[in-house]
């Protein structure tokens, strides 16, 4: 009886070679941006050839788009582990609290994730319409929080507007810290959001 390792599928090696692929283009991302990185440079970079990427992505733009897809789902799952069993106002706080743990845990990921953001906001592609995806999810779901507040009141107070805020401060950090991240603490940074949106929230 064989007691060697089961071979991979070949959906689990294409899955496997993805993985790498992005991890890869997450390392060119943050040193040179998205600009400077090929889909050559991503291929080798993960240990395979030149042209895995480009065949098995064709564009650039369709593999960041790809790539935002990733990212953006790897936060996902941070933010539902933090906000589980929470509601309104704690899970405004817990959600920012989940981007400071991955500010410590995962700052590349982070950084690669909104420079790919801002890179993509004038190319009217398929990452453009990813991120606009994002952005209006995003958005809803902060509406959704400020609406489960006990002192919310959709008559007197508008939830997108909320919504609107927390995603101006919560993203407005980031960039600072993108621009020049020597002289932001982002955590800290995160930590005096937190406060703000405690005063602007519905209770």
């Amino acid at each position: 009886m064989s007691t060697g390792k089961a071979r991979m599928t070949q959906a689990e090696r294409t899955a496997q070679s993805d993985r790498r692929m992005f991890d890869a283009a997450v390392r060119l991302i943050v040193e040179q941006g998205p600009q400077r990185a090929t889909l050559a440079d991503i291929g080798t970079e993960a240990g395979y050839s030149r042209g895995l990427a480009a065949y098995r992505y064709k564009t650039k733009d369709v593999f960041y788009s790809a790539l935002i897809e990733h990212l953006h789902n790897l936060w996902c799952g941070e933010l539902d582990r933090a906000i589980a069993g929470s509601s309104g106002l704690d899970t405004i706080l817990a959600a920012v609290s989940a981007l400071q743990n991955f500010v410590q845990t995962d700052p590349d990921r982070l950084r690669a994730m909104f420079k790919l953001y801002y890179h993509t906001i004038d190319h009217h592609s398929d990452m453009t319409r990813k991120l606009q995806e994002i952005h209006t999810s995003q958005r809803r779901q902060a509406a959704r929080w400020a609406s489960q507040c006990p002192r919310f009141d959709a008559e007197h107070y508008s939830a997108e507007g909320f919504a609107e805020q927390y995603c101006a401060l919560v993203f407005g950090a980031i960039y600072q810290w993108l621009v020049n991240p020597q002289a932001i603490d982002l955590t800290q940074l995160l930590e005096r959001c937190k406060n703000s949106l405690q005063r602007i929230a519905p209770g």
